[in-house]
């Protein structure tokens, strides 16, 4: 009997050492979820590392950065190294800048036209009417894929990675329609204190394209 009590002990121990298996969940609710503890956060700070494969190339480039969020409606990206550079959308405008260039570039965005902008500006009802959806939840991690309804919608396919706690995006990425493949990891979240973020530097000059 105390053999057999060791063999049970030890069982679970290796079970426990085991893979956890991945099991299917809901993928609207994960991503209702995720938008909803974004929002409710209120403006945060992350960094972020850029990956981009283009369309028949086999390795592409890294770029990374600071990204800064305020849901449903702002999204600023900093980048640091190799090329400093600025882009920032709120709404449906969008500005571009380049560290200490005079100049920059704003001009009208269609969320739904722009690959990737979609992801994350559309709500979670206006994405279920474009994309068909699936999401498996394995360990600390919940995995959403997307899949467009349509060829006119701009991307091929899309992957949303969120954290345990549901309200922390760690990855997403997506393939455009000619096989140009992009991926941003996010880590290191914090609350944003700093004022004006959301707001185009008022010295620069801007032109409208």
């Amino acid at each position: 009997m105390k053999h057999c009590r060791f063999a049970i002990l030890g069982l679970f121990a290796l079970l426990a050492l085991l893979p956890t298996a991945a099991h299917s969940v809901d993928p609207w609710s994960a991503l209702t979820t995720l938008r909803d503890g974004l929002r409710e956060g209120g403006p945060t700070r992350a960094s972020f590392v850029h990956h981009y494969v283009p369309a028949g190339f086999p390795e592409g480039e890294q770029e990374n950065g600071d990204l800064a969020l305020a849901l449903p409606d702002c999204l600023r990206w900093d980048y640091q190294d190799p090329y400093p550079k600025s882009f920032l959308v709120c709404g449906d405008e969008a500005h571009f800048w380049v560290r200490d260039d005079s100049t920059g570039r704003r001009y009208r965005v269609d969320p739904e036209a722009e690959p990737g902008l979609d992801l994350l500006l559309l709500s979670v009802e206006q994405l279920a009417t474009r994309y068909q959806a699936t999401a498996t939840s394995e360990g600390k991690l919940t995995v959403v894929e997307l899949t467009p309804l349509s060829a006119t919608v701009e991307l091929a396919s899309a992957r949303f990675v969120v954290a345990e706690e549901g309200d922390r995006l760690l990855e997403v990425a997506y393939e455009d329609r000619e096989g140009g493949k992009t991926r941003f990891e996010i880590s290191g979240y914090q609350p944003l204190s700093e004022e004006g973020v959301f707001s185009p530097p008022a010295t620069i000059l801007w032109r409208d394209n």
